[in-house]
């Protein structure tokens, strides 16, 4: 019976006592040398896929793209977060989001002529930029979060 005390008692330590264990992420995404390739996702879609390389190194990179109420006053402009209006016609401008490997600011890309074309372009606009807007990707890269 004491034996039994004593490893329940040696089980309970081991887990009160046990640290936290964290994983960080190292993502070599430089804003200004990282060069980016366009992966054409098509149209009527939300995720957009690019890879970009940084001295050598690749790395897949995912993100979403979302027409909102909210334009943007210049391309690679930033954002925290953004309104999407109950008045459909009214969410024409394009804001793109790096979700994979690491999270951006929503950056902003273009306004549409109209919601649908805006949705219809959104995605495969934002992958296409990564690419090939420097101001663009400096901001997308330069706003990550984790």
């Amino acid at each position: 019976m004491k034996s039994k005390i004593i490893l329940v008692g040696a089980i309970l330590c081991a887990i009160t006592t046990t640290g936290a264990h964290a994983v960080t992420k190292c993502v070599a995404l430089n804003s200004s040398s990282t060069r980016c390739t366009y992966e054409n996702t098509g149209d009527n879609v939300a995720d957009w896929t690019s890879t970009c390389t940084t001295n050598g190194v690749s790395t897949p990179i995912k993100g979403i793209g979302i027409c909102s109420a909210n334009a943007g006053s210049t391309i690679g402009a930033t954002a925290t977060g953004l309104e999407i209006s109950s008045t459909a016609d009214k969410n024409k401008h394009c804001w793109c989001k790096m979700t994979s490997p690491a999270v951006s600011r929503w950056v902003f890309y273009s306004s549409r002529a109209s919601a649908g074309i805006c949705a219809q372009l959104c995605a495969n606009g934002c992958a296409n930029r990564v690419q090939s807007g420097a101001a663009f990707r400096s901001a997308m890269l330069g706003s990550l979060s984790d």
